[in-house]
Parts: C-alpha cells; structure tokens; sequence
C-alpha cells in the first residue's frame, strides 16, 4: 500500500506540471520478486527546467527510493532540490538553490540546505557540457532522537555530460557539503549513468549512485544500481 502511495503522489506531480512550460526528464524504475523472499523496489526521479528571460532559469528535482523485504522496509527516500540560476557571462552564472532530504532508514529525520553560489561552464556545447559550482550553505539537520544541528557548510558539485552520438549519452555527478564547525561531518554523492535513446522522446538507461556521510552511527555508504525508463517531454 505505501509504495502504491507513492506511484500515486508521483502521477499526481507529473500530471500537473504539463500544465506549466517545462521541459521534463522522468526515470522510472520498478522491480519485484517473489517466492523464496518477497520484495518490491520502486524508484523515480523528475527533473523540471524552464527558462524565466534570457538569463535566468528555474530548476525543480525530485526522486523517491522505496523498498520493501517480506513487507519490511529496506529503503525509503526523498529528495527535492530547487535551484535558480542567472547568467552573469557568458560562462558565469549565479544561483540560490534549496536541497531537502528525508531518509527513513538513516540517522536524520531530515536535512535541508539553504544557499547561494557561483557556477562556471568550462564546457556548453551539443557533445559535452562540464559544469562546476561552489557555494555556500545554511545546513539544518534534524536527527531522529530530536537533536538538531544548524551550520554553514560549503558546497561543491561538478556536472558532466558526454553525447557519443545521437541515441547514447553519458553523465556524472560529483557532490561535496562539509560543515565548516566540524570538519569530521562531511557528505558525499556521485552518479555514474548512461542513457541510450529507443524513440524520440523514450530512452532506457542505468545508472550508479553511491550516497557517503562520514559521521554517522549506521552504515557510512548507501550504494544504489538501477535500471530506468526514461521519458523527456
């Protein structure tokens, strides 16, 4: 019932922002098992963009991981990321973005940043792009005992993307936060994919996530491998 919850908020997300001018990606990947053990894992991902003038753009993420073991939960995650960019050059940009996390099976109830920073294209074009941005953060972190935890925290992300040809295109993701109070609480992401095109606006794609926080009383790295419909309309 609770992952079908899920499958439901997320039509309902998606339905809804075709009645706004925005670009959409949307990955979804669901798989289930049955007999020996019984599992079901459901994970989706959608990504909005849409141009604001000629220098501005506004940007909304979100994806949900959910996962059930013999009707135990395995997995459940959020995350919604909000960002708005502006050109200062041809290369240069600056942004404010929000990122907020809640994660079930963790020792945070939730997190959320807060924070501006700067961007800068190395590379924009049709065959690769690399971006590279860096900011500042206002960090809130709620754990599950109730204590929280308020910092500013730096914030580095790279982007790059390589199109082979016109049907196979490859991306990573690199992501760092470390709270300047404590240097031993750090968080780390990245994410390898490739994506290969069957239609026009239809591509099936695979992808490898690897979640690190280092000051944590569970496991330290959460590794995610998923297999994915992509949509973009």
């Amino acid at each position: 019932m609770k992952l079908i919850n899920k499958i439901c908020i997320l039509s309902l997300i998606t339905s809804s922002s075709f009645a706004l001018s925005f670009d959409k990606h949307l990955e979804l990947s669901y798989v289930q098992t049955s007999g020996n053990s019984n599992t079901s894992t459901f994970s989706a991902k959608l990504e909005a963009t849409t141009k604001i003038d000629e220098d501005s753009n506004f940007r909304a993420k979100g994806s949900v991981l959910y996962s059930e073991n013999d009707e135990n939960t395995s997995a459940n995650k959020y995350d919604v990321e909000l960002d708005y960019n502006h050109m200062l050059g041809e290369k240069v940009y600056s942004y404010v973005g929000t990122n907020y996390i809640k994660d079930q099976l963790s020792d945070y109830d939730y997190r959320l940043n807060v924070g501006p920073g700067i961007g800068y294209k190395f590379i924009d074009d049709e065959i690769q792009t690399l971006d590279i941005q860096g900011g500042l953060d206002y960090a809130f972190d709620k754990y599950n005992d109730n204590r929280k935890d308020v910092y500013i925290a730096p914030r580095t992300e790279i982007d790059y993307r390589y199109k082979f040809d016109e049907n196979i295109e490859f991306k990573q993701m690199l992501n760092y936060l470390i709270s300047i109070e404590d240097s031993e609480k750090y968080f780390m992401s990245s994410e390898t994919s490739m994506g290969v095109r069957m239609t026009k606006n239809l591509s099936l794609g695979v992808s490898y996530r690897i979640d690190y926080v280092n000051k944590t009383e569970k496991e330290n790295t959460d590794k995610k491998f998923l297999t994915s419909l992509i949509m973009d309309f």
